[in-house]
């Protein structure tokens, strides 16, 4: 709902809606249509050559005075009135009329029963009211409705929904309380633009003094006036007729361009109707009339959030809160901005002030403190931030990993792994993704046996992950136990045939347990798979020597530095199988490339030569 400051109008908005039959009256409505019809009246509006220009309802005000919408009136030639009993009545002139407002009162030549005036007291959410206005044929009815709720939109303006349901001809028609007092008027500014007014508007006008005649009156568009434009646009933007406010609100500021409230209504409906660079133009000449205007800096700063210009959105969230300390939300908002720009210590400033003026919910603002802090690696304070963020939300998926993540890094790795395993539990389609993190943070702390039970343990969840079966096979292979290791590789391959890093690491795992002969045999079935890889060659050469079968590592040597000439260690091995097979010439040819490679080899192979 869109709100501004401005004139001070009591405003009931109601969800109208051309009636398709005449409803069943309750007894109430029937008694207050009984009693007060005769003070209403079917209101028909001339233009120059006589024709009907409008059709509405007005009201007796006193026996020959009745209020009506001016904006009913407003170019009309000549109006009468039609009783309840068929009765026409011409209007004599003009009494008084309240722009601000759409009100005006008509002298009547003729006397009608006049209605008895209350205040707004009884407008209180829930209460019912009864409307008498003229249907499309002229004819009066009654509709019975309650008020709904009351959108505040400052101390002396208030908006109430209500459930009226009435046609377009019910403008300027009275509306009454269950005691049969008029408490408001009708009010159709347009289509879907149906309100009523409240009677303290117009209980006090003159119903006495100088008449002007309609045909002598300045007619105008009341709509097209300041006044018209000012209060339709207001209350569109209110009921969210996001077209209608634009267009009221444009013409009004044409009018009057230092009208800041309209300025700023304007801004929020092109805000709400996602025309930012318009919304951008509006907010700035609101603060060009009052650089002091927190509502419109911060909305401004708020509105470059939303088009992701976060640099832009800075200077105006930091006026807003030097201007109001407590305006909470514009700390969230610069929190964001300063976190989007990579600024974030200072992201965190802002956050922490947001926390301390207790929000109603600080869930978002301890979680994006403790992301901030997660960057500066402020951990502990990282840790003590997601953990009241956790409090707040316990089941949240984000809150608990990024804590289980700071915990990680703050080599609190008990409350870590037990936060991630409390994240399978309330998310179990992520439980794989989160004993991955488990078995990655006892990795990198080097606890191997640790991170063998997290791998063993999405194995349990998903037997057929190979990459489960190849994390564990790693961490045997890092805790020495080799045969274990094979074992999981294998049972990688048999989930994924040809899945080369197991191949791989079985020829590399029978290479640290000095099991040559089945390191070769499994660095063999790895190239031919990897066929380009010069390191799988290399290493079956290396496993060919280790057992001194010197010839057979004449081949994956030369092959290894054919696939990678300037690989100095394959050119260093090949050297040396050269040397273990008499072959000076070769080496010594082969020393010559390795000194353009690696001088500090070729010197190792030098000393060989001599």
């Amino acid at each position: 709902m869109i709100s501004g400051k401005g004139m001070g109008i009591l405003v009931v908005a109601g969800l109208l809606a051309v009636p398709k039959a005449v409803p069943a009256q309750t007894e109430e409505a029937a008694r207050i249509f009984s009693q007060n019809s005769p003070g209403a009246v079917t209101l028909i509006v001339y233009g120059e050559d006589k024709q009907e220009l409008a059709k509405g309802t007005a009201f007796a005000v006193a026996e020959d005075v009745v209020a009506a919408s001016y904006h009913l009136v407003g170019r009309a030639f000549d109006a009468e009135v039609v009783t309840a009993k068929g009765k026409k009545i011409k209007i004599e002139g003009i009494v008084t009329v309240s722009k601000p407002t759409d009100i005006t009162f008509l002298k009547l030549k003729g006397k009608v029963q006049a209605l008895a005036l209350g205040g707004p007291e009884g407008l209180v959410q829930g209460a019912r009211i009864f409307a008498i206005g003229a249907n499309e044929t002229g004819q009066l009815m009654s509709s019975e409705g309650t008020i709904r709720k009351f959108l505040d939109l400052a101390p002396d303006q208030k908006f109430l929904e209500v459930s009226l349901a009435i046609p377009d001809s019910f403008t300027g028609g009275p509306v009454f309380d269950l005691n049969g007092k008029v408490v408001g008027m009708v009010q159709v500014m347009g289509k879907g633009l149906r309100c009523v007014l409240p009677s303290n508007l117009f209980q006090n006008l003159p119903r006495a003094g100088k008449i002007i005649s309609l045909k002598d009156s300045a007619r105008e568009d009341y709509f097209s006036s300041l006044e018209g434009a000012y209060l339709a646009g207001r209350l569109a933007a209110m009921m969210d007729d996001l077209a209608a406010a634009r267009a009221h609100l444009e013409t009004a500021i044409k009018l009057d361009p230092s009208l800041i409230v309209a300025h700023s209504l304007l801004a929020d409906v092109y805000s709400a109707q996602r025309d930012y660079n318009a919304a951008v133009t509006a907010y700035n000449k609101v603060i060009e009339l009052d650089a002091n205007r927190v509502d419109a800096l911060h909305r401004l700063g708020s509105l470059y959030l939303k088009m992701q210009r976060f640099n832009d959105a800075i200077g105006p969230l930091e006026r807003a809160v030097a201007l109001d300390p407590n305006r909470k939300e514009a700390y969230n908002d610069l929190g964001t901005a300063r976190e989007e720009t990579k600024d974030f210590a200072q992201a965190a400033e802002a956050y922490e002030k947001y926390i301390r003026l207790k929000p109603e919910n600080p869930w978002s603002g301890y979680l994006r403190l403790g992301l901030c802090r997660m960057e500066t690696n402020e951990l502990d304070a990282a840790v003590s931030a997601l953990e009241e963020a956790q409090k707040l939300q316990p089941n949240d998926v984000k809150t608990n990993f990024k804590l289980a993540e700071a915990y990680a890094r703050s080599r609190r790795m008990d409350e870590a792994e037990e936060t991630y395993k409390a994240l399978s539990g309330i998310n179990p389609e992520g439980a794989t993704t989160y004993y991955g993190k488990i078995i990655t943070m006892y990795d990198e702390a080097g606890k191997y046996d640790k991170a063998i039970e997290a791998a063993r343990k999405i194995i349990e969840f998903n037997p057929g992950n190979e990459l489960a079966f190849f994390n564990l096979g790693i961490m045997f292979l890092k805790l020495q136990r080799y045969d274990e290791a094979v074992g999981a590789f294998k049972d990688a391959l048999a989930l994924k045939p040809g899945y080369a890093s197991a191949l791989y690491n079985i020829g590399y795992s029978y290479s640290l347990a000095k099991k040559y002969k089945e390191a070769v045999e499994g660095f063999q079935k790895y190239v031919e798979f990897m066929p380009e890889d010069p390191v799988g060659w290399l290493n079956i050469g290396v496993a060919h020597m280790m057992i001194k079968n010197f010839e057979a590592a004449l081949e994956p040597l030369r092959k290894s530095i054919e696939l990678k000439p300037d690989n100095a260690v394959a050119h260093y091995n090949l050297a040396i199988v050269y040397l273990n097979l008499k072959d000076t010439y070769s080496a010594t040819e082969v020393y010559k490339t390795l000194l353009g490679l690696n001088p500090e080899l070729a010197g190792k192979l030098k000393k060989l030569l001599r």
